[in-house]
């Protein structure tokens, strides 16, 4: 019975200490890091994130950094060239890029 208890306290005591280790601050070990909180003393990052692709018959829509965005439509500086299942192609003058889907958030209608 006592070594029961000795097991859990020594599991816990590991447990708490891995929460508090960064820098005394609690921290959600489950939240995304897309949502974390900028550090402070640090510039917005301009990183694109793909996020979701919604493929219709009435028309294809991506999620970037969530902005709901249709070809043509323009975010940070880049136009949406194509929208793709599984990723899209973003222009900017001569400078191309693709962003992939992060996740399996491939939403299909009527096809």
């Amino acid at each position: 019975m006592i070594n029961r208890y000795v097991l859990l306290v020594t599991g816990l005591v590991f447990c708490s200490y891995d929460l508090i280790a960064a820098d005394g601050k609690l921290t959600d070990p489950t939240r995304p890091p897309i949502f974390a909180a900028p550090k402070s003393g640090t510039k917005p990052s301009t990183k694109l994130l793909l996020t979701e692709l919604k493929i219709a018959k009435k028309g294809r829509l991506a999620v970037i950094n969530g902005q709901r965005l249709k070809k043509g439509d323009q975010i940070a500086g880049y136009r949406l060239k194509k929208i793709k299942v599984g990723y899209v192609i973003l222009t900017k003058a001569k400078e191309t890029l693709r962003l992939n889907l992060i996740s399996s958030r491939l939403i299909r209608k009527n096809l």
